[in-house]
Order: C-alpha cells, then structure tokens, then sequence
C-alpha cells in the first residue's frame, strides 16, 4: 500500500519547504499542484523536486481556487490507477501547503483508516485556535453539509483527510471543484456513493488562517445543495480534459501515467 499525498499550493512559498521536508518522512509520492502562484512557490517545489524523485509537480498558469487544483491532482492520480502505476487500495492525503496540518499525524491516520476499514477519514479539527465567529460558521456548515451527504460530520470543512485511491474515480463523476467547495463536494459525494466515511480522527491545528469569506461560503453552502443533486438525478459530469502542466514527473511511478500530463 502506498501513500501519497496531494499538497495544492498557492503563494506558500515562506512554507512550502518545510511542509515538504516533513511529508518526505511520511509517504512515497508528492503530487504538488501549484495553483498559479504569483510569488516563489513554483521555484520552491522545482528545487525539491531536483532534490526528491518523488515529487512530482503539476503547474496551473492561472488561480483556479484549491478545489480546482484538487481537481488536478485527483484526475492525475486517476489516470496512474488506469495505467495500472498504483493501486486501488493506496491512500492517498489531501493537505494544505500552508503548515496548519501536522504531517506526522499521517501514520496515525493510516492506521485509523486501517483498523476502521475506512474508505474516507476526515479529520476533526482542534478549534482552540480559532476565533469564535469561525467556530461557529464552521458549525453550520457542518450542519448544512450533513443534511445533504446523509451522514453526521463534526467537522466537515477539514482540508487534512485520507481516503483509499478506489474513491477517486467514482467521485470524479459528480466532482466539480469550484473555488472552495471541495471540501463540501467531497463530503456530500464520498457519503452519498455509498463509501465508508468517518470524521472522528481528531487533529491538533498548528497555527489559524483563514482564506474563505462570506462569498465562499455562499458559495460553499449552494455547492452542497448541487453535489446532492447531481448524485440524486445521476447527472455525471463525465472526464474532462487536464488544465495542468506536468513539470515534474515523480520517478517511474508517475512516468508510466504520462497521459496525466497536458503539456510539457
């Protein structure tokens, strides 16, 4: 079984670095997905890329929003299982670049997905950090969500979970990835499949940032709704063409799934 993770990134350069040096330890691919960042990330990922074949880089030109990026990322990876370069059990880690999350937890992680026989782990988060208005948006949205997976989440807008690689494929079906819904998409679509979901793995949150507002969240309520919807009335959005460029491929694993790439 092996695990990779999916670093969507996004003007992380002060970041990125360290964040990479502690998943190394941690798992045996790195798909980063810059997301049209405007300052030194991409140099950042290329350099640790020319130091660990393991990474491998896919290059947005423009900003898309992390749930795009995610969108890359997963349509990458899917088409390594296609090729047959991965298997339908690996895990595969969604976290983000900024250094909130704590990488060691993933063997943690792996080993609740394990011993639950788990298909999808997201995290809860510890709030002890975040202002009480977040708190409490992120309370409704939690509750919002699980009105429309069917499932009971606490903790819904984590960026930090695990999930087997069988999933993708099915969630690319109904998966949009609009600015940030991710979280709410993959929530509601992953519950609705018929995947086994869980959301009690507690996560200690090591430092607050918030990028969302109130347009986002708009935005991530309405995508709630739609995702149910889409599975409801099996409207698949069906395989759409990759908008990111491979610019680095991670050593033989990743260079036996070179249709993933759309250019150079």
């Amino acid at each position: 079984m092996r695990r990779i993770a999916i670093v969507p990134v996004y003007n992380e350069e002060a970041t990125l670095r360290p964040v990479l040096d502690s998943l190394a330890a941690q798992v045996d691919l790195v798909v980063i997905v810059d997301d049209g960042s405007s300052d030194g990330s991409l140099g950042v990922a290329r350099r640790c890329a020319q130091q660990d074949s393991r990474i491998c880089i896919l290059h947005l030109p423009q900003n898309r929003g992390m749930s795009a990026a995610l969108r890359e990322g997963f349509m990458y990876l899917a088409l390594l299982l296609e090729d047959g370069a991965l298997d339908p059990g690996d895990l595969v880690f969604t976290m983000d670049a900024d250094g909130q999350h704590d990488s060691r937890e993933i063997d943690s992680l792996a080993e609740h997905v394990a011993r639950r026989d788990l298909d999808v782990a997201l995290t809860r988060r510890d709030f002890a950090l975040y202002p009480r208005h977040k708190r409490w948006g992120n309370r409704l949205m939690t509750a919002w969500g699980s009105l429309w997976s069917g499932f009971r989440y606490d903790d819904i807008e984590s960026g930090f979970r695990a999930m087997r690689l069988r999933v993708i494929p099915p969630l690319m079906e109904y998966y949009s990835g609009r600015r940030y819904s991710c979280a709410q998409e993959i929530a509601v679509l992953t519950a609705r499949l018929g995947f086994r979901v869980d959301n009690s793995f507690g996560t200690v949150i090591q430092l607050y940032r918030s990028q969302t507002g109130l347009k986002d969240v708009m935005i991530n309520a309405a995508m709630s709704a739609w995702a149910f919807l889409r599975w409801r009335l099996r409207c698949r959005i069906g395989r759409r063409a990759a908008l990111a460029q491979t610019i680095a491929a991670a050593g033989p694993v990743a260079r036996q799934g070179s249709r993933a790439a759309a250019g150079p």
